[in-house]
C-alpha cells in the first residue's frame, strides 16, 4: 500500500514538474509542414501574358486577376493565401516559357495571424506594378497606335494617288466612252 501510495506521489510530482503543451503559446510555434509543400508564390508581372490559365485550373479559387490599364497583357494574377491549398497547378499550367511567370518559391513559408479580419489582407500576394513600369507601357501603346495610324494614312494617299493615276486620262488614248481626246 505504501509502495502504491509513493507511485502516485511520484506520478504526481513527476507531472508537475513537466511543462504541460496546454500552457505553451502555440501561436509562435511552426505547425507540421507537409513534404508536397511548394512556396508562396512569387508572380512576375512582366513575363505574364494575361491568359488567365492559372486562374481557371484553381481548385480552390484563390487566383484573381487584376487588371491593368494596358491594352494587352490587361490581367495579372493575384493569390488569396488563406484559401490556397499550394498545389503548385498555378505554376504547371503557366505557358510562359523559358521562365515561369508564376512559380512557388518553395522552401518555407508561416502564416502568422492575429485573428482578425484585417490580418487577411496579409494573406494575399499582390502584384505590385510600379507607376514608372504602367506609364512606359502605355507610352509604348501610343506611340505604337500612332505608328500604325501614320502607316495607315501613307498606305491610304498611296492607294489615293494609284487610282488617280488609272482614272487621269492620257492624250490620244480612248477614254471609257471610247472617244478619243
Amino acid at each position: 500500500m505504501i509502495l502504491e501510495l509513493l507511485k502516485k506521489v511520484y506520478r504526481v510530482s513527476k507531472a508537475l514538474s513537466v511543462k504541460s503543451p496546454a500552457t505553451e503559446d502555440v501561436r509562435t510555434h511552426v505547425m507540421h509542414q507537409s513534404d508536397r509543400f511548394r512556396g508562396e508564390h512569387q508572380i512576375d508581372y512582366e513575363t505574364c501574358i494575361g491568359c488567365d490559365a492559372c486562374n481557371k485550373i484553381c481548385p480552390t479559387t484563390a487566383i484573381t486577376m487584376k487588371h491593368l490599364p494596358f491594352k494587352k497583357q490587361n490581367i495579372v494574377p493575384e493569390v488569396n493565401l488563406g484559401v490556397c491549398i499550394f498545389c503548385g497547378l498555378c505554376e504547371d499550367v503557366c505557358p510562359t516559357k523559358p521562365e515561369k511567370s508564376i512559380i512557388l518559391s518553395g522552401g518555407r513559408y508561416d502564416m502568422l495571424s492575429g485573428g482578425w479580419h484585417e490580418d487577411q489582407v496579409n494573406f494575399w500576394v499582390h502584384v505590385d506594378v510600379p507607376q514608372e513600369y504602367i506609364d512606359s507601357r502605355l507610352e509604348a501603346e501610343e506611340a505604337a497606335r500612332v505608328k500604325k495610324e501614320l502607316e495607315a494614312k501613307k498606305k491610304a494617299a498611296l492607294l489615293a494617288m494609284k487610282d488617280k493615276e488609272v482614272k487621269a486620262p492620257v492624250s490620244g488614248v480612248p477614254d471609257f466612252s471610247g472617244e478619243q481626246i
